[in-house]
C-alpha cells in the first residue's frame, strides 16, 4: 500500500516537489509497482505532492572561508547565512538599523540601511 523513496537530499519547508512514475515495460514485470496478482500500477504524470516538511534550522551566520566570512566594502558590511535559499526576502521582515552593533577600532559605527 506504500512505497517510500529515499531522496539523494533532503528536501526543504517551501520548496515545491512532484513526482512522475513510468512503468517500465507494457508487460507485467518484476520491475514495476505490481499487486500481488501481477498487475503493474499504471504510469503517472508529474503530480505535486504536499511538502511536510518543516523548517526548524535557523539561518547561522558564516564566519569561515574566504569567499563566505563577513567582508567590509567602504560603507558596507556584507553578512552571509547559512540556508540562504530560505531567508525571508519580505522588505517588510528586515531587521531594523539598530539590532546590529558594528565597531571600527572600537568605536560605534551606526548602520543607516538593512537590505
Amino acid at each position: 500500500k506504500t512505497v517510500t523513496l529515499t531522496l539523494s537530499t533532503a528536501v526543504s519547508h517551501g520548496q515545491s516537489v512532484t513526482v512522475a512514475y513510468a512503468d517500465p515495460t507494457t508487460g507485467n514485470d518484476a520491475n514495476a509497482i505490481q499487486d500481488t496478482a501481477g498487475n503493474d500500477a499504471a504510469s503517472f504524470a508529474a503530480t505535486e505532492v504536499s511538502n511536510n516538511t518543516p523548517d526548524t534550522t535557523p539561518p547561522q551566520l558564516i564566519i569561515t572561508g574566504d569567499t563566505t566570512r563577513p567582508k567590509v566594502s567602504g560603507d558596507q558590511l556584507v553578512l552571509r547565512f547559512s540556508d540562504t535559499g530560505n531567508l525571508d526576502a519580505d522588505r517588510a521582515h528586515t531587521p531594523a538599523n539598530g539590532a546590529f552593533t558594528v565597531l571600527v577600532n572600537g568605536v560605534a559605527n551606526a548602520v543607516t540601511h538593512v537590505t
